[in-house]
């Protein structure tokens, strides 16, 4: 019943996004989209052999109404289930998630989670929002402990690169980043927290790591050893 608790999550929260949308109105501050929030589709998740949560950093756009209703709930998780992870999605933050998934678990269906580290993302481009919304949202709408703990999941892959290890740590305050695999920290880090399972990681952006294919996928591989084991 992983969409009923995650619904319940959100709903309980209704007070603290409100006063997160009455903050920011108060500061005249619009530009920004989101939140994010997850559709599982459940079956295919559970029979994964890791069941597996992929972070990117924020939406380039996304749901801009008010999230003051149960119903504008249904309607945002709405969006996301009609997303569907995309895996015809012309880039590259798609195409290797559904890759990684694929090599990990032996098939490639609607059957990890897609979250981001940031919630909301800035609605007029690309990347984050102001610093007031990130501010927010942790003050009022830091949710990614409960989700994950809902989700139990195996395996989480922060596609986020090193610039957004303060985000992580905003909302995961207990996170420490550990060498792994000979690489240099800023290229990938094993995360471990008492939020998150055991075969945690963060390396770069697709965006950034396409450039460098040779070594991303290389540091693609070595997480997959790990998880394998």
């Amino acid at each position: 019943m992983i969409n009923k608790q995650l619904f319940h999550l959100y709903a309980s929260r209704m007070q603290d996004i409100n006063a997160l949308y009455a903050d920011l109105d108060s500061k005249d501050i619009k530009d920004y989209a989101g939140p994010l929030l997850p559709y599982c589709w459940e079956e295919q998740y559970l029979k994964s052999k890791h069941r597996l949560v992929v972070f990117g950093q924020e939406t380039n756009g996304w749901y801009c109404d008010y999230m003051n209703s149960e119903e504008e709930i249904r309607k945002n998780i709405q969006m996301y289930k009609y997303f569907s992870l995309v895996a015809e999605y012309n880039s590259p933050f798609w195409q290797y998630a559904h890759w990684f998934n694929k090599e990990l678990n032996g098939f490639d269906e609607q059957n990890f989670v897609w979250l981001n580290i940031n919630k909301f993302g800035s609605d007029s481009g690309v990347g984050r929002p102001e610093q007031a919304v990130l501010d927010d949202e942790v003050r009022f709408y830091n949710l990614l402990a409960d989700e994950l703990s809902v989700l139990k999941p195996d395996v989480c892959l922060f596609f986020t690169g090193p610039n957004y290890d303060q985000d992580i740590l905003r909302k995961l305050p207990d996170v420490t980043f550990h060498e792994f695999g000979g690489f240099g920290l800023r290229e990938v880090a094993r995360l471990s927290s008492k939020h998150l399972p055991r075969h945690s990681y963060r390396t770069y952006h697709p965006g950034y790591g396409n450039r460098i294919s040779n070594s991303y996928l290389r540091m693609l591989d070595a997480i997959l050893d790990d998880c394998k084991r």
